[in-house]
């Protein structure tokens, strides 16, 4: 299922600490540290300033303020990258550039602004190549970059050549905050610095169509933070708090529109507003399966008070309720895509509300069972592309699973009915079906059904079921 929420990636930064460490932006991402200087030997060829082809400076224990470029500066004459991905592991010559603009692109796998930016940097290349190249480079080693590559799929299909191992650079450009543009002129001479928020479109375009340099001067600083204050909760003066990991419960936030969301593109990202705790367990049980969504009809909630957990007051009544303090609460979940966001939350939950017992158990119930009707085989689609557009007047569907189609009966026409929908057609490949009928009555839907080989029939099976128990009186810490 397409995700629901979309992070722009683009507004977040990576800074280096003192340490030369680049952090992730506010945006949830990665976990790897990023160590801008190491003290190893070098690969690749990069003269310093003054030298002759083919010498390479010491060691990088530190940077080498002297060496440092500057708009105004050519670099130097014989710099040549060895370690290439994407570039059927032929060097790269920076002199080989000459005759166009060159923008070389400093980033890291830890950061996601630099993350989020290499695909719009692909296809700046593939418009603007006989112009303008872009060259993104880091100081991370090859198998770093490799697993990047392989864990991030909207990066699986790069041809965009990138630079790895590239310590000694650095000593040309320092700079504290990545993404980190360098733009270079058809002979050499830095013509800009700058940061991600100026390699726009619009910019390309004025360099490659009139020569223009539009670049504002990137400058990099650095702030110190209070000792005592809470990084997260607290320091507003840091806007990108390199959030790698966090899970975050809290009450009710007035007036803050309820709300829950989730991101599962670069990395796991739910969020919860202000919502009754109710929807807090079924997402967490329900995750994203087609097949056991636990709405209303598949929770059981043992030895809670009324509106407990959830309530039908609408309007100010349900205003008034919120405010009251021990209903609605906010969760956040922060993690990398590598672990299970919903068992995370499922132990979370555990953690902050002991005093509910949450379970899975399979127990016999009435459903609406989707069947083929008998003598009736349903064929597979052989369309090329699916779509799936719903109204309350009907569904039509292209080369789609029936189990999405339940989800959606499940989660939305039918979500206040007292009885599930399961799919027991035994249909599991992609099916096109038009249907023509009032969606949220079961019995319109089910003559719809009726016309395309299908049918809908109230019967007793043994399904999951997520049960809640209240073993214990309710103690939050806000309160």
């Amino acid at each position: 299922m397409k995700k629901i929420i979309y992070t722009c990636l683009m507004g977040g930064l990576c800074l280096l600490g003192h340490a030369q460490i680049a952090q992730v932006a506010d945006s949830p991402q990665f976990a790897d540290h990023h160590l801008a200087s190491q003290a190893v030997g070098l690969g690749d060829k990069y003269p310093a300033k003054g030298q002759e082809e083919g010498n390479t400076p010491a060691r990088m224990g530190r940077l080498l303020v002297s060496d440092s470029l500057s708009i105004g500066d050519h670099i130097p004459e014989g710099m040549v990258f060895n370690s290439i991905l994407n570039n059927d592991g032929k060097p790269i010559r920076l002199d080989d550039y000459q005759g166009k603009y060159l923008i070389l692109q400093f980033w890291a796998p830890t950061c996601t602004a630099s993350i989020g930016s290499l695909p719009q940097m692909n296809r700046f290349n593939e418009k603007f190549g006989d112009k303008v190249e872009i060259l993104p480079i880091t100081v991370f080693p090859e198998k770093s970059i490799l697993e990047t590559l392989e864990n991030i799929p909207v990066l699986k299909e790069l041809d965009i050549p990138l630079v790895v191992g590239a310590e000694a650079m650095i000593q040309y450009f320092p700079h504290s905050v990545i993404p980190h543009f360098v733009v270079i002129g058809p002979n050499r001479e830095v013509l800009a610095i700058t940061g991600l928020e100026d390699m726009t479109e619009k910019n390309i375009v004025l360099l490659a169509s009139k020569n223009e340099v539009a670049f504002r001067l990137k400058k990099d600083t650095e702030m110190e933070i209070d000792l005592k204050a809470k990084l997260i909760s607290e320091s507003p003066q840091v806007s990108n708090k390199n959030i790698w990991f966090q899970s975050a419960f809290t009450g009710y936030i007035p007036e803050v529109t309820s709300s829950l969301t989730q991101n599962l593109e670069l990395s796991s990202h739910i969020r919860i507003v202000n919502l009754p705790l109710f929807y807090h367990y079924q997402l967490a049980y329900s995750e994203r399966s087609l097949t056991d969504y636990f709405g209303t009809n598949r929770i059981e909630m043992i030895g809670f008070e009324p509106d407990e957990m959830n309530t039908d007051k609408m309007g100010l009544d349900y205003t008034a309720w919120k405010a009251e303090g021990n209903h609605v609460f906010g969760y956040e979940l922060i993690a990398p895509l590598h672990l299970n966001p919903y068992e995370l939350m499922r132990e979370d939950l555990k953690r902050y509300l002991p005093q509910i017992q949450a379970s899975v158990e399979k127990k016999p119930k009435m459903v609406l069972a989707l069947v083929q009707q008998e003598g009736k085989i349903y064929p597979e689609s052989t369309a090329e592309n699916k779509s799936y557009n719903s109204g309350p007047a009907g569904v039509k569907m292209v080369k789609y699973s029936l189990d999405g189609f339940v989800y959606h009966l499940n989660a939305m026409f039918l979500r206040n009915s007292p009885i599930p929908v399961i799919n027991l057609s035994g249909i599991d490949y992609r099916i096109d079906l038009n249907l023509e009928g009032k969606m949220t009555d079961v019995e319109s839907l089910r003559k719809a059904l009726q016309q395309n080989g299908f049918d809908l029939i109230e019967r007793e099976e043994e399904i999951p079921v997520l049960v809640l128990r209240k073993i214990a009186t309710s103690k939050f810490v806000g309160l």
